[in-house]
């Protein structure tokens, strides 16, 4: 069995949904849109791309970790209903993302981000806007407590699924295409605004339609996950 064969369909969603719902954050978003002004201020041509730069590092330590969790967890037995249990926890996570974003994209108010981490940043790196340090934001970004937490449980899921640290590894590339996407879409939109001195609602409306897709993915894979676990498909 391949490591792409034994990742269920809803795992593989999860992953790249996680990903995406990773990289509109509102400490990612705030910290790619302060990278970007300042670069854009700067006048560094790598301005537009802050988000990938971003990403870059942080999807490396991603899979670092990723693969480092699933070698320790080959050498733990599971017992089967921990098992079953782990099978199903990738579509109520599904449901549970797709709840939590519709809430918050129905919640009124506008949305307004501040970066915690990028506070916790040594000042000398956070004040530069250059392309080694942009990935290294985004590495260090990736090793905080509640980043670790999330890898290190899918981690788990991705190699008792019996595809060993290829699975993980598979999950940690969904995982970082989605943030990919999400991070890099966050500095285009952003550097555009900006060069064509169009208001904040741009902004706020692309942020709207990523969560949206979140949402509508979400609730997609996990009602087509059911009526294959039911047998209605």
């Amino acid at each position: 069995m391949s490591p792409a064969e034994a990742l269920p369909a809803s795992g593989l969603a999860l992953f790249f949904v996680l990903g995406l719902r990773h990289g509109v954050e509102p400490d990612h978003i705030a910290a790619i849109d302060g990278m970007t002004l300042r670069a854009f201020d700067r006048q560094q041509s790598h301005a537009p791309w802050t988000g990938s730069l971003f990403a870059l590092g942080h999807g490396a330590a991603i899979a670092a970790v990723a693969i480092a969790v699933s070698l320790l967890a080959a050498h733990i037995t599971l017992p089967p209903l921990l098992v079953e249990i782990m099978d199903w926890l990738p579509i109520v996570l599904l449901a549970l993302l797709g709840a939590w974003n519709l809430r918050a994209l129905l919640a009124p108010g506008h949305y307004r981000p501040s970066s915690v981490r990028m506070r916790l940043m040594p000042a000398a790196l956070r004040e530069r806007s250059d392309v080694w340090s942009t990935i290294a934001i985004g590495l260090l970004f990736a090793l905080v407590v509640d980043t670790l937490a999330h890898i290190s449980a899918w981690s788990v899921f991705a190699t008792h699924q019996g595809g060993g640290w290829w699975a993980a590894l598979i999950a940690g590339l969904l995982f970082s295409v989605g943030m990919m996407i999400a991070s890099t879409a966050s500095s285009q939109l952003i550097y555009r605004v900006i060069g064509s001195a169009r208001t904040e609602a741009a902004t706020a409306g692309f942020r709207r339609a990523i969560g949206w897709f979140v949402v509508m993915l979400s609730f997609g894979v996990v009602t087509i996950a059911i009526a294959e676990k039911l047998g209605g498909i």
